[in-house]
């Protein structure tokens, strides 16, 4: 079987006895993890399971094969402070959006932090603070069909106590990034031996794809460890899920999911997993980082066979469209996205090339592109923006790296 070792029918039906109510760890430390019972978690294997396994491209592989060293972070628009779930058990979200917000940049060249707010206030089936999975991140962004930025008005995040401090209707979806599709995978690691498991995972990040890494613990004794390595322990020490293998998964076992941005196998002997965690930050971490064992065993597994360690993807595409943008002072833009209140908002928003719709007036802006992008200014257009029918003027526009060109715009 793909979620568990092959150890008999008998402990899938001790397992399935033990059932309670999920939800989030609720003891004194202040970093937070899911708390699922043994039917959810079942469930959250079985969406594992049946998850399209992600594409590794064979043209990586050899990249793969070799030591060195790969990281995405710096696509990632984040403050390690900030990037803290408090008392809410919705880790499986910020990791999810850290993919995503990985994604928008690699493929839409475009720099932004994305509300985890959003999906805590508006999932339809899942309380604020509920543990979930990628499915459940996946299946949220499908139906909702875009992203918002985290500066949206009431979209940055609030429910850090636990409670479901903001209503999703307050939360403004201007402007967005559209989303033709989103479909969470799983990468094989369970099974193919160790080399296999970190060579696919390796394929992926070369792809320029953040992994969603979601794991189990099974015991106090072992999460209090974590919690203690998290606590204590600086950004450079590795943590071993070896020692929570074969150790059963009882009533106060949990479940945390965090974003592998990348890894460095240079040193034969420190070989590593960059994982980027929703604890903000402590004493000894400043950038809310933590280094993970690769030598480890893939095929980890609680004393029935269920597998603890879960890799997955996320295959996103944006809408093509995005490359079009609006600008209209109130940031309404007749109803057009995504909408931003100043040109060079939308500028600094924008991917390798895109045009910029500009409502006509004056614009006390001094403009400025200092990045390769190549950028059409297109000013003058009517409150609908259904045609240019007069001129947008500016104070000024300095071109420092790439390049714009400009329609019914003046510099004054």
């Amino acid at each position: 079987m793909a979620g568990k070792r092959s150890w008999g029918v008998l402990g899938l039906i001790l397992f399935l006895a033990f059932v309670s109510i999920a939800g989030a760890d609720e003891a004194t430390y202040t970093n937070t993890f899911m708390h699922p019972d043994m039917e959810t978690r079942l469930r959250w294997i079985a969406s594992f399971e049946r998850a399209p396994l992600a594409e590794v491209e064979h043209e990586l592989q050899s990249r793969a094969a070799l030591r060195g060293s790969l990281s995405l972070l710096g696509y990632l628009d984040y403050t390690p402070s900030e990037r803290d779930q408090g008392a809410c058990g919705n880790c499986w979200a910020w990791a999810g959006t850290g993919v995503v917000e990985i994604a928008l940049n690699i493929e839409a060249g475009i720099y932004d932090r994305l509300s985890v707010q959003f999906i805590s206030s508006c999932h339809r089936e899942k309380a604020c603070c509920d543990g979930g999975w990628l499915e459940d991140f996946a299946s949220f962004y499908a139906l909702q069909g875009y992203a918002i930025p985290w500066s949206n008005a009431n979209a940055n995040w609030q429910n850090g106590d636990g409670r479901c401090n903001v209503s999703c209707e307050s939360i403004s979806t201007l402007p967005n990034y559209p989303l033709l599709s989103i479909t969470d995978e799983a990468i094989p690691t369970h099974g193919v031996g160790r080399a296999q498991a970190i060579a696919n995972i390796k394929n992926v990040l070369a792809q320029g794809r953040a992994v969603w890494f979601g794991f189990f613990i099974g015991t106090r004794e072992d999460w209090s460890r974590f919690v203690s390595f998290w606590s204590t322990q600086s950004e450079e020490t590795l943590w071993d899920f070896d020692a929570t293998c074969d150790t059963p998964y009882t009533s106060e076992g949990v479940g945390h999911a965090v974003l592998c941005v990348g890894y460095n196998d240079e040193d034969p002997n420190n070989a590593y997993w960059i994982m980027l965690n929703s604890w903000g930050t402590t004493a000894n971490r400043s950038s809310g980082l933590f280094r993970v064992d690769m030598d480890v065993d893939y095929d980890c597994a609680d004393t029935t066979g269920y597998y603890n360690l879960y890799w997955q993807a996320l295959d996103v595409e944006f809408n093509a469209a995005q490359a079009i943008a609006y600008v209209e002072p109130s940031a309404f833009c007749g109803g057009h996205m995504p909408c931003y209140g100043t040109i060079q908002e939308a500028i600094n928003a924008s991917g390798a090339e895109a045009t910029v719709r500009i409502a006509g007036g004056r614009y006390l802006e001094d403009l400025t592109l200092n990045s390769a992008k190549d950028i059409t200014l297109q000013g003058g257009w009517d409150a609908s923006f259904a045609a240019q029918s007069s001129s947008t003027t500016v104070d000024s526009l300095t071109v420092d790296s790439g390049t714009v060109t400009v329609e019914h715009l003046v510099c004054q």
